[in-house]
């Protein structure tokens, strides 16, 4: 009697055994999704779900906004599929939730992020600003084929982005990368002004400056330079009317003109140039008449940032020139200041990525140097 209740007593401890066992090496589940950087448009997708046990699936936001992420399902056994389903993002601000799944034995999340509104959202590119809060500004970034840039893969190499001013139908800024390959070519000048596609597809108004400049003598000034893009669609999308802004003849074809040629002596000189071109329209000189299809502001002054990457080597200097036919003889370097200066002259935040890639102590150390040092290393 004694023999087998001790044979008892072992065979239920080592079925307790196996039983813990089983609970303790459950495998750690798996949510697997066909993509996590969601665009702003939102959309739905299948969330695919393996677990070994019951499992329940919530959602955990990041931010103040809830509710823009639903799932068909909650709960479930095994191995099952859920219909995701994100809500479009109609802000200027990007978001960001997880999924987190719970079973017997494990919890795990999938994070998930929502771009910006396409109308607002920026990529994490080194020569844009940061960007202001104000819905008459529109960002949109051209492919070389001068159609919308989507991604690498899809688009190529990104050729300029532009940040539109609905109001008063100028750019506040355009920005691109420049260096000596982007340079090749012999295109020469398109030299047809047209209208952007971009705003086309959307409705937007622009000026119609195919055939003449703004009116009241002032010229189709452009913000990225023709000679910067030298392989013939590249070029063209130069020549669209969101590249224009109106300049004075002089102004634009001397001084200016010297600045631009300049810039590109930089980028043939190191592996990146990443440039920012703008207008000051605060205290405008005025409008144009509505010759264009429409009244466009006159700035009153313009201006380039440029940050210079050679090797692990990064500097930075900026431009500011009164809009005035009479610096159109001066030196341009009269004009040269740190960015921290140019910030200041202008209320832009330039190089909004720097910090991040290089940390905040040398981000700022590179905007406050001298740019008379600077410019004797370029």
């Amino acid at each position: 009697m004694i023999r087998r209740l001790l044979i008892l007593s072992a065979a239920l401890a080592v079925a307790g055994t196996l039983l813990f066992s089983c609970q303790e090496e459950e495998r750690v589940p798996v949510l697997t999704l066909p993509n996590t950087m969601i665009t702003a448009a939102g959309g739905t997708q299948t969330l695919s779900v393996a677990a070994e046990s019951p499992w329940t699936l919530s959602v955990v936001y990041h931010d103040n906004q809830t509710g823009w992420i639903t799932t068909s399902a909650v709960s479930g056994s095994g191995f099952e599929s859920v219909t995701l389903t994100v809500a479009a993002n109609d802000s200027d601000s990007p978001r960001s939730a997880a999924l987190r799944l719970d079973t017997r034995s494990h919890s795990i999340g999938l994070e998930l992020t929502q771009a910006a509104s396409a109308l607002h959202s920026m990529p994490v590119w080194m020569e844009l600003p940061v960007p202001q809060d104000n819905p008459d500004l529109c960002f949109f970034t051209h492919d070389m084929k001068g159609g919308q840039y989507v991604s690498n893969s899809v688009s190529g190499t990104r050729n300029w982005s532009f940040y539109w001013d609905t109001n008063n139908y100028v750019s506040h800024w355009v920005a691109y990368p420049l260096n000596a390959g982007l340079l090749e070519g012999n295109y020469g000048r398109y030299d047809t002004f047209i209208n952007d596609p971009l705003l086309d597809e959307l409705g937007m108004t622009q000026p119609y400056l195919t055939p003449a400049s703004y009116g009241g003598g002032w010229t189709r000034g452009h913000q990225i330079p023709s000679a910067d893009r030298q392989k013939a669609d590249s070029n063209k999308s130069t020549f669209y009317a969101t590249n224009m802004t109106p300049q004075q003849y002089d102004f634009n074809c001397e001084i200016w003109a010297k600045l631009e040629s300049k810039v590109r002596v930089y980028a043939r000189n190191c592996d990146t140039l990443y440039v920012c071109t703008g207008c000051d329209i605060r205290n405008p000189l005025g409008y144009t008449g509505n010759k264009s299809g429409v009244s466009v502001v006159i700035p009153s002054a313009y201006y380039k940032a440029l940050l210079r990457r050679k090797g692990n080597d990064w500097s930075a200097v900026g431009y500011y020139l009164p809009h005035s036919a009479e610096i159109s003889a001066s030196d341009f370097q009269l004009y040269s200041m740190s960015i921290e200066a140019l910030e200041k002259k202008t209320g832009v935040d330039f190089f909004a990525n720097l910090p991040a890639f290089l940390g905040k102590d040398k981000a700022a150390a590179i905007e406050k140097a001298d740019p008379n040092s600077t410019l004797n290393n370029w």
